[in-house]
C-alpha cells in the first residue's frame, strides 16, 4: 500500500512539473494537447459569454452609433453583391461623408461575406471568434520559439486575451479593436528582426499582417505597429535600414486603404484627447476595478476620456506577474541574446506617449498617420503586451534557472488561479448585456443603413489607384522574396 502510495505521489509530483518544464510535459503528451484544447475553448467560451452570443443590445454608444450601423451597411451589399462605395447615412460616417472607404476605421476584412449568410450580431460574435483563433495560433508560435511551459503559456493567454484594454472597447461598440488580437504574429515577428532577420520574406510577411490589421479597421493598432517597428529600427544602425523598409512597404501595401482617406484630409476631429493624466493613473488602470456605471466618473480637469479609454485591468495578480518578471527579472537579464533588450526603447518611448499631453508634440510632425492618434492613452497597451510577452519568457528562464520546488510550484498555480478568477469578474461585469444597462438608449434602425453608390470618379478613381498599388507592391515582396530564396540556395 505504502508504494502504491508513493508511486501515486511521484506521478503528481511528475505531472505538475510538466506544466513547469517542456522537457516533462514532452513524457506527458497528452497532458500538453488537453491543456492547450481546454484554453482554447475557455477562450471561445469566454468571448461567447461577453459577446452574449450574438444577442447584442445594439442601442447605446458606439454600437449604436457606428460600428452596428456600418456593419450592416456592409450586410445590404454583400446581399446586393456590390462594393460598399456610399453609405447615405452619414452619421455612422462622423458625419464627414457618404464615402465609406475613406473612412479610416472601417470594417473591410474578407469575412465580410458572411455577413451574407448572418445577422450583424452573430457576425460580430464570428469575426471576433476568427481574430481570436488567428491570435491564438500567434501565441502557440511564440510557445514554440521560446519553448514556453504551460503554465507560462497560460499566465500569457489570459493576460493576453482578456485585459480590460481589449474587454471594455469591445464592450462599448469598438469592433474595429480586433487587430489587437493580431499583435502575437506582430511580436513574433519583432523577435525575428531583432534576431537579425532582415529578408524580403520578413518584410513581406510584416507588410501582409499590418493590412490585415489595417483591413480590420484597426487602424490606430496599424499606426502602433509601425511605431514599434520604427523604433526597434533605431535601437542598431544596422537595424534602420531594415526597419525602414517594412515601413515603406507596409504602407504601400495597405495604400488600398490608405488612399482614399486622403480625400477628406483636414475634415476628420482633430481635437487631442490626451492620455492617462499623471504616471499613477497608468498603474491604477491595471488593478482598479471599476463598473462601467462609472465610466464617466473618472473625468477630471486633465481628462475628459471615460473609464474604457482607461482601462487596462489584469488584477493585482496579474501586475504582480508582469512587473516581476516582465520588468524587474528582465531588466536583470544581461544576456543580449535572449533578453532583447532593444525592446526597451518602444516600451519606454509608447509608454510616455501615454502620458498627459506629451504625444501632442509628435502629432506637429506632418504625416497624417501619426497626427491621427488623437487618444494617445490607447497606446500603453503595446509595451503592457509586450510586457506581457517578455514575461512568459523570463518566467521560463526563471523556472529553468532555479528549478523550484513543488510548493513553490504550487504557488504559482495558485497565482496563474487568481488571475484568471479576477480576469473573469471583469469580464462578466463588463459583458456587453451587463455593461450597457446603466447608459442612456440611442434609437438604432439598422434596416435603414443601406447602399446608395453613386458616381463618383475622384473617389473611385483613388479606391481603384490604392488597389492597383497595393497589388504591384504584392507582387514585387513576392519576386524579391522568391528571388531571395533561389538566390539563398544557389
Amino acid at each position: 500500500m505504502n508504494e502504491k502510495i508513493s508511486q501515486l505521489l511521484r506521478l503528481l509530483d511528475d505531472l505538475l512539473a510538466a506544466l513547469f518544464y517542456r522537457e516533462t510535459e514532452k513524457k506527458h503528451a497528452w497532458l500538453g494537447g488537453v491543456w492547450l484544447a481546454g484554453l482554447y475553448a475557455l477562450g471561445v467560451y469566454a468571448w461567447g459569454r461577453f459577446l452574449n452570443w450574438g444577442k447584442i443590445p445594439f442601442d447605446w454608444l458606439d454600437w449604436a452609433e457606428i460600428n452596428a450601423p456600418r456593419t450592416a451597411f456592409l450586410k445590404d451589399a454583400m446581399m446586393l453583391g456590390v462594393l460598399p462605395l456610399h453609405m447615405p447615412d452619414a452619421s455612422a460616417l462622423r458625419e464627414v461623408t457618404d464615402r465609406f472607404m475613406c473612412l479610416p476605421d472601417v470594417l473591410l476584412s474578407p469575412d465580410i461575406l458572411l455577413l451574407r449568410f448572418m445577422e450583424v450580431g452573430p457576425f460580430f460574435l464570428v469575426h471576433t471568434l476568427i481574430l481570436y483563433t488567428l491570435g491564438a495560433l500567434g501565441l502557440l508560435a511564440l510557445r514554440k520559439k521560446f519553448n514556453l511551459s504551460l503554465a507560462a503559456f497560460t499566465g500569457l493567454f489570459l493576460l493576453f486575451n482578456f485585459n480590460g484594454h481589449i474587454l471594455a472597447h469591445y464592450s462599448v461598440g469598438h469592433i474595429t479593436w480586433g487587430g489587437y488580437l493580431l499583435f502575437p504574429w506582430l511580436f513574433l515577428l519583432a523577435f525575428q528582426f531583432l534576431e537579425g532577420d532582415y529578408s524580403w520574406k520578413w518584410v513581406a510577411k510584416t507588410a501582409g499582417l499590418l493590412l490585415l490589421m489595417y483591413l480590420q479597421g484597426s487602424f490606430h493598432q496599424f499606426v502602433w505597429s509601425l511605431m514599434l517597428l520604427g523604433l526597434l529600427g533605431l535601437t542598431a544602425r544596422e537595424c534602420f535600414i531594415p526597419a525602414l523598409k517594412a515601413l515603406v512597404f507596409s504602407c504601400l501595401l495597405s495604400l488600398v486603404r490608405i488612399l482614399p482617406p486622403v480625400l477628406l484630409l483636414g475634415k476628420f476631429d482633430q481635437d487631442y484627447l490626451g492620455g492617462y493624466p499623471t504616471a499613477w493613473d497608468m498603474l491604477m488602470s491595471m488593478v482598479s476595478f471599476k463598473f462601467p456605471a462609472e465610466s464617466f466618473t473618472v473625468q477630471s480637469m486633465l481628462s475628459d476620456l471615460a473609464w474604457w479609454e482607461y482601462n487596462l485591468y489584469i488584477g493585482l495578480a496579474g501586475a504582480l506577474w508582469v512587473g516581476v518578471f516582465g520588468l524587474y527579472l528582465w531588466a536583470r537579464r544581461r544576456d543580449s541574446q535572449h533578453g532583447y533588450p532593444a525592446f526597451w526603447l518602444p516600451i519606454v518611448v509608447l509608454t510616455l506617449f501615454s502620458l498627459g499631453r506629451i504625444y501632442r508634440v509628435v502629432r506637429y510632425i506632418p504625416i497624417p498617420l501619426l497626427s491621427g492618434e488623437r487618444a494617445s492613452i490607447r497606446m500603453l497597451i503595446v509595451p503592457a503586451a509586450l510586457l506581457m510577452v517578455l514575461a512568459a519568457l523570463e518566467m521560463q528562464h526563471w523556472l529553468n534557472q532555479r528549478r523550484p520546488g513543488w510548493l513553490e510550484r504550487l504557488g504559482l498555480l495558485g497565482g496563474l488561479l487568481m488571475i484568471a478568477h479576477d480576469l473573469w469578474q471583469h469580464l462578466k461585469v463588463w459583458q456587453v448585456d451587463n455593461a450597457y444597462l446603466p447608459f442612456d438608449v440611442t434609437p438604432v434602425d439598422l434596416d435603414i443603413k443601406i447602399v446608395a453608390n453613386r458616381p463618383d470618379p475622384p473617389y473611385i478613381t483613388m479606391v481603384a489607384v490604392g488597389a492597383a498599388l497595393s497589388l504591384l507592391t504584392l507582387i514585387f515582396l513576392l519576386v524579391m522574396a522568391r528571388r531571395e530564396a533561389r538566390g539563398g540556395k544557389g
